[in-house]
């Protein structure tokens, strides 16, 4: 029910008792996020999916046909947002929301990224109808990441009239993160352009500052960036909140950063009314090892942030910063029925979710019983590469014995250092050496270029014939690496043919293989299903000797040319601070 005036009379009469409520919560401990308490002996009631009345008795408003929900032995807090994150790769977004409302969470601000880079309006147009058909509240941000960079990528950008058109959609909130911060202090006029669309139609502008500092940090705070989520230290935190930033400290599938971040801030007194907490995107395995927002809250709180505080940090202020308070955010009269009960408040355990005052969760489970629209024919990944894919065209040529090349050297799961590494050739080819771990990559352009640009990496230490994704940030084509002409071009084939998804294979043995039909996206089948498959990839590089948590991530991420620093797009090597595409030999 949007607020009107019936709906604001209505919503009076409610309060006062003239007309009946449909529900009434009784007997449990409230979480006031709007000043930090914990409180006895309230009632709250909800009329219209709204609530009307917080008290010390709702009995006025009880009729003979309202509902009453007993919280006697549990806390009621409002519902859990997740204020910057990604529902487009792995599982479809509705089967991610199925697998984050049990968690607790009732609303996610989602850049469509995945969708607006395969598919460009479509694909933005489909993602809006499908979280459509959920009850869980999805406000949708347009992405900046299509492309990336265009002195880098190929993908192709929405038009200034298509971003036009979008903005004006309510379900939007505004632009997603700006990943090429570097363009922007730059003076990039199609940025430029776009953030003051955005400003003219009152909405914000999701930031992505990862390595800004000082002037450069100013300078887009100063373009009307509002928001980061990329502090991996309290050094960076501190440095953005000073700076009037919404501080954003993500704990997700791809960056664990509460720990580096959270407690230097703690440590040192700083306000934490402009703290937001966050996953950047959690993957189906995560979601049934850890659980989502749940997750995050509950990892603040063994930082040593009070769970009210920690709560707030997930519902009241990023409400307040997506300028929502007075729909989500809070347990206050006129706000959504939006909350949760938790069995307990330490461990934030959540025994039911409420949308709307309408159950959507108990007992870990989904009650959504809606159907996703269905997807059209044919959008399976695309790339202009033709097939079949052999095994010479894995071979990176050179008539010389030996060559200088550059690597991409992983530090962590996501961030490179570019280093040169002499390597010997055979045959007039350049292999990989798994003994000194340095593995092949091949990437594919989706849309132009009849040979794939090559690169090598190091530090992965899997001992594979190939491994494929087609999940890989913020590109979503083809990547293969490996050690063997002939299993990367398996892989490729494999994955090609079924539309994309994730592979494995070792001397010609399909290892591992998760199909996403979908653009290379996602995945059709349940999340819980989806989640074991993606936890099997994981374990298999593991076993093949990958130290990394999550290795599959690693190569997820060689695409993303705005974290440091050797990258690699269907155009060749990237230089990311430079924003230059370098040759693979260093001469």
């Amino acid at each position: 029910m949007e607020k009107n005036r019936e709906t604001i009379e209505r919503l009076i009469r409610a309060s006062m008792g003239e007309v009946k409520a449909d529900q009434v919560v009784t007997g449990g401990r409230l979480v006031n996020v709007y000043t930090g308490e914990v409180l006895d002996g309230l009632e709250m009631a909800v009329s219209g999916g709204r609530i009307c009345y917080v008290g010390p008795g709702a009995d006025h408003t009880r009729g003979e046909e309202t509902r009453v929900v007993d919280a006697r032995g549990r806390w009621i807090a409002p519902g859990f947002i997740d204020a910057h994150t990604h529902i487009g790769h792995f599982c479809r977004p509705f089967e991610l929301l199925q697998a984050y409302a049990p968690r607790g969470t009732t609303a996610l601000m989602a850049s469509c990224d995945e969708h607006t880079v395969a598919f460009g309006l479509a694909g933005m147009r489909l993602f809006l109808d499908e979280v459509a058909a959920h009850p869980l509240r999805v406000y949708t941000l347009i992405s900046m990441a299509a492309p990336q960079d265009p002195l880098l990528c190929r993908t192709e950008s929405l038009s200034d009239r298509e971003v036009a058109e979008t903005l004006e959609d309510p379900r939007v909130l505004g632009l997603g993160e700006v990943v090429s911060w570097l363009r922007l202090v730059q003076g990039d006029p199609d940025l430029l352009a776009r953030i003051d669309m955005t400003l003219g139609r009152g909405k914000i502008v999701h930031g992505h500052t990862a390595g800004a500092r000082d002037r450069r940090l100013n300078a887009i705070a100063a373009a009307s960036v509002s928001s980061c989520h990329e502090p991996i230290s309290g050094e960076d935190a501190l440095a953005r909140l000073r700076l009037g930033y919404w501080t954003m400290l993500r704990e997700g599938s791809f960056r664990q950063d509460l720990e580096a971040t959270l407690k230097p801030l703690l440590a040192a007194g700083v306000d934490t009314g402009r703290l937001i907490l966050v996953t950047d995107g959690m993957a189906p395995d995560d979601v049934a090892a850890h659980g989502h927002m749940d997750h995050v809250i509950r990892r603040a709180v063994e930082c040593g942030l009070a769970p009210a505080r920690a709560i707030q940090a997930a519902t009241l202020h990023p409400a307040t910063y997506s300028g929502l308070e007075q729909d989500i955010g809070g347990l206050a009269p006129g706000r959504f029925a939006d909350f949760v009960l938790l069995d307990d408040l330490e461990t934030v355990s959540v025994g039911a979710t409420f949308i709307g005052g309408e159950l959507l969760a108990e007992d870990g489970e989904s009650t959504v019983d809606a159907v996703p629209p269905p997807f059209p024919d044919g959008m399976g990944l695309k790339t202009a590469f033709r097939l079949p894919v052999a095994a010479d065209d894995m071979r990176i040529r050179c008539e010389d014995s030996r060559a200088r090349v550059r690597v991409m050297d992983l530090v962590n799961q996501t961030i490179t250092r570019e280093r040169v590494v002499e390597v010997a050739c055979a045959g007039g080819v350049i292999p990989a050496d798994v003994e000194n771990d340095l593995l092949k990559v091949a990437v594919f352009d989706r849309r132009e270029g009849f040979s794939p640009a090559f690169g090598f990496i190091r530090g992965l230490g899997a001992d594979i014939g190939a491994v494929g994704t087609t999940v890989n940030l913020d590109e979503y084509t083809l990547l293969v690496a490996g050690s063997s002409d002939y299993d990367m071009a398996y892989c490729a084939n494999l994955l090609l043919e079924s539309g994309g998804g994730v592979a494995l294979v070792d001397k010609g043995r399909v290892l591992e293989e998760i199909p996403f039909p979908i653009g290379g996206l996602f995945s059709l089948e349940p999340w819980h299903d989806v989640g074991e498959k993606l936890a099997a990839v994981q374990q298999a590089l593991r076993e093949r000797g990958s130290t990394f948590s999550k290795p599959l991530y690693a190569l997820c991420f060689l695409t993303f040319v705005t974290l440091p620093e050797l990258r690699i797009t269907g155009r060749g090597l990237v230089r990311a601070k430079e924003r230059r595409i370098v040759p693979l030999l260093a001469g």
